[in-house]
């Protein structure tokens, strides 16, 4: 398995990539509309914390030494990789100089900053794995059926983004089933629209795509996004209306491809 591609780091610039915002209303987005919605009392005797209350804590640095002492090993290594990506965004938006006040970033900016206050601050290097595609590959219909077959069975993000990506390099995507307008990818839309269904996969998979989740402060505190907004809600703000119909289409075809036969 390759190395997990640039995660964050891209998805700090998907928005950019993708043609940024699609020009919504420019409403704030206040702090108390983004208060974590934690299922019950962290920090009880005995409680073990689920992946869901880590990533809506107000004391995150608890919540998580709590999962890692109970959960196993594998678990605890992927969600510590999206938790590191949300405290990331800190850095980056300091690195990137992004610090003038924004009121559609600043609520979810501060609130960050107090979630990931007790951690180590996240290594902005991210190891790259060899995900650059040549602009034109020979058709070979043995390697294509091979890279469908790994994109069947990809489920974990890294995983599914290095799948995907090799499917598109060999021209194995069934982009006229994926896209009903008949559309077609360029290699740097495949490889961002990819990673935002990583994210919004991910997420739903940890139950952890509402307001006030790390995953959507995450994407808020990068692009900016209204009032209560969830993940869904502020990669539609962060993206084009065509980018963000493709990564409908391709999370659609990727739910129900999957979930039958290979074939």
């Amino acid at each position: 398995m390759r190395a997990w591609v640039v995660g964050t780091l891209l998805l700090a610039v998907v928005a950019v990539m993708l043609g940024l915002r699609s020009g919504g209303p420019q409403q704030a987005i206040s702090a108390s509309e983004i208060a974590p919605a934690v299922a019950r009392p962290i920090g009880s005797e005995g409680h073990q914390a689920t992946s869901f209350e880590v990533f809506h804590a107000r004391d995150l640095a608890a919540a998580l030494s709590r999962y890692a002492a109970q959960a196993p090993p594998r678990d605890v290594r992927r969600l510590r990789t999206e938790v590191d990506a949300a405290c990331r965004v800190l850095a980056l938006l300091e690195q990137d100089g992004r610090n003038p006040p924004d009121s559609r970033r600043d609520a979810a900016r501060r609130e960050l900053q107090k979630r990931c206050a007790d951690l180590p601050v996240p290594s902005l290097y991210v190891p790259v794995g060899d995900t650059r595609m040549p602009p034109e590959e020979l058709s070979d219909p043995v390697a294509a059926a091979a890279a469908l077959a790994q994109l069947h069975g990809a489920m974990q993000p890294e995983v599914l983004v290095d799948a995907w990506l090799e499917a598109f390099r060999l021209d194995a995507l069934p982009q006229h089933r994926i896209f009903p307008d008949q559309r077609r990818l360029l290699p740097a839309e495949a490889e961002a629209l990819i990673r935002v269904v990583a994210d919004w996969r991910e997420c739903t998979r940890l139950n952890a795509c509402g307001p006030g989740s790390l995953f959507a402060l995450r994407v808020c505190a990068l692009n900016g996004c209204e009032a209560g907004s969830d993940v869904q809600s502020a990669w539609h703000q962060a993206l084009s209306p065509r980018d963000y119909e493709s990564v409908l289409a391709i999370h659609a075809w990727l739910t129900n491809w999957q979930a039958g036969p290979m074939q």
